[in-house]
């Protein structure tokens, strides 16, 4: 069993890209693997309460730990209660601590 930690910099709903990191993330979840995702930059903007982003929401509802980058939400005016439940803030330094830590770090 593998540790990996996906970085998502990139809004799933201008970015087609993100659908295939987030299954990937999902099959490897799924498959036992300890998965994490990073919202980072734009790939913050879905973890809003209210936006739909069907791949992420899955990945939420499965139990994938999901985390938000601190900055990055303070870059775009989100506030720690607008995110959906069960989206943790973060910084990017918990991506130096995974890379410590022997995680495979996938950055999208």
């Amino acid at each position: 069993m593998s540790n990996y930690l996906f970085i998502q910099s990139q809004d799933p709903f201008t970015e087609v890209r993100t659908e295939h990191q987030f299954a990937l993330a999902g099959q490897l979840f799924d498959a036992g693997h300890n998965v994490q995702i990073l919202l980072v930059q734009n790939g913050v903007i879905p973890a809003r309460q209210g936006a739909r982003s069907q791949h992420l929401d899955q990945l939420i509802e499965w139990g994938v730990p999901v985390l938000a980058d601190d900055f990055s939400l303070q870059q775009r005016q989100i506030s720690d209660d607008d995110l959906k439940d069960n989206i943790a803030v973060d910084s990017v330094d918990s991506v130096i601590d995974a890379l410590l830590d022997g995680h495979k770090v996938i950055w999208n």
